[in-house]
């Protein structure tokens, strides 16, 4: 490992309370106000906690008690005014956040649904969030129902584009895009080989990406899917099939950093590794391996324009990757292990659970910004995949029959 200046110093730390039944912090959000909001839920056979707790400025204010059944969606809105959580027990608690207060506004129930994916939309105060084979759509700020998704299968996950002119939705092997506001039908159905279990889109909207079942990441370029409803022959308007990890993938991490749209970077989180794709001009997808966990990577997360990505594991080790390339430093302090991470918007603080339920804070170094910049660029120009020290297979796949009617599809992969 590389030795330098640390970026990071851990900057607030909250352990289990003495006394509490232990429960992993599974689900946080950090929000430039600053707040942070951790959430437990069932460790091996012990019971789940369910709280839902809000630090303002690190004072503690607790939004729900302990209920007994677990919290495993929560998210803060765009502009932060708003909060909303939900799980195991089959309903969506939201409330609205000021500076000083917070006020519980409403409670959707759905009897014994398990809901365990939520998203705010960027601008508006839109919850988007899972219900068994449909995904409702809540406007917050009117207290009534947007609309209501019907899917032919259960919700796997749900994400808003970037600039809110898009949800995007997995049910099992399909993926399907709504239009904003146009929720009759969806605009668009990717079709793929094995069930979606994860999506993420790029930060600038450019590329939508699909963690599958089948150990594959789908990947389809947002500006040629015009051009696949028109029944294209050009293979390279068609998605790509991203195949050969070692295992399912758990995360996924597009980086926020410039060029993104032209040559994105692509982050997934398998086994006990990371595994890097590169979408290099002229070559395609290229793949590179990060191995320094000792078990399992949960999360990973690129930090807001420096690319400096984090990658957390229960072998409780928070590692901080220079340019998705180099370990510089490694983030301690959950002794069971950690569960998950996020950035602040900023990217000047990270905050991660651990699994007995402690949420610890680091905060950026005042140097370090701009050092963490600088190396990216030096680690970026000019950009090389022969520097890249692992290789994995990379199988796209391309299909001429692609683009039929309203189906994106991503047939059986083959080499090229």
């Amino acid at each position: 490992m590389k030795h330098s200046s640390p970026s990071f110093r851990l900057f607030y730390a909250l352990s289990q309370t003495p006394g509490r039944t232990p429960s992993s912090a599974i689900a946080i959000g950090v929000h430039y106000r600053p707040g942070l909001v951790a959430s437990q839920e069932p460790v091996g056979d012990r019971s789940g906690a369910g709280e839902v707790v809000l630090w303002q400025d690190f004072q503690e204010i607790k939004l729900q008690a302990a209920s007994g059944a677990s919290i495993d969606a929560l998210g803060f809105s765009g502009e932060g005014d708003w909060l909303a959580a939900a799980g195991q027990a089959g309903a969506v608690i939201i409330w609205r956040l000021s500076a000083d207060s917070s006020e519980l506004v409403e409670t959707l129930t759905w009897g014994s649904a398990w809901i365990d994916r939520l998203q705010w939309h960027p601008q508006q105060p839109w919850l988007a969030y899972n219900c068994s084979r449909a995904v409702h759509i809540w406007d917050a700020e009117q207290g009534e129902a947007l609309a209501t998704l019907e899917l032919p299968a259960s919700v796997q996950d749900l994400g808003w584009s970037p600039d809110g002119t898009h949800l995007a939705v997995s049910a099992q092997k399909q993926v399907y895009v709504w239009e904003t506001p146009r929720w009759a039908s969806p605009q668009y159905d990717w079709e793929l080989m094995a069930a979606s279990r994860v999506l993420e889109w790029s930060p600038e909207g450019a590329y939508l990406a699909s963690a599958n079942q089948d150990n594959s990441v789908g990947v389809l370029t947002w500006n040629t899917v015009r051009a696949l409803k028109q029944s294209s022959d050009n293979p390279d308007d068609l998605p790509v099939l991203l195949s050969g990890l070692p295992g399912k993938a758990r995360q996924l991490a597009w980086a926020d950093v410039p060029d993104a749209d032209r040559s994105p970077i692509l982050a997934t989180a398998t086994g006990d590794l990371v595994v890097m794709w590169i979408l290099v001009p002229g070559e395609g997808w290229q793949s590179y391996v990060l191995d320094l966990h000792q078990d399992t990577v949960l999360d990973v997360a690129f930090q807001p324009q420096t690319g400096l990505l984090a990658s957390l594991s229960e072998d409780g080790w928070i590692v901080l990757w220079q340019a998705a390339v180099e370990p510089v430093q490694v983030l301690e302090g959950a002794y069971g292990g950690f569960s998950c991470l996020t950035w602040h918007s900023t990217g000047e603080y990270l905050a991660a659970g651990g699994q007995q339920g402690e949420v610890l804070v680091w905060a950026l170094c005042s140097d370090a910004r701009q050092r963490l910049f600088r190396n990216w660029r030096h680690y970026r120009e000019p950009l090389s995949c022969t520097r890249r020290n692992h290789s994995l297979p990379l199988l796209p796949s391309f299909d001429s029959s692609a683009g039929i009617d309203e189906c994106l599809s991503l047939p059986p992969p083959r080499s090229i």
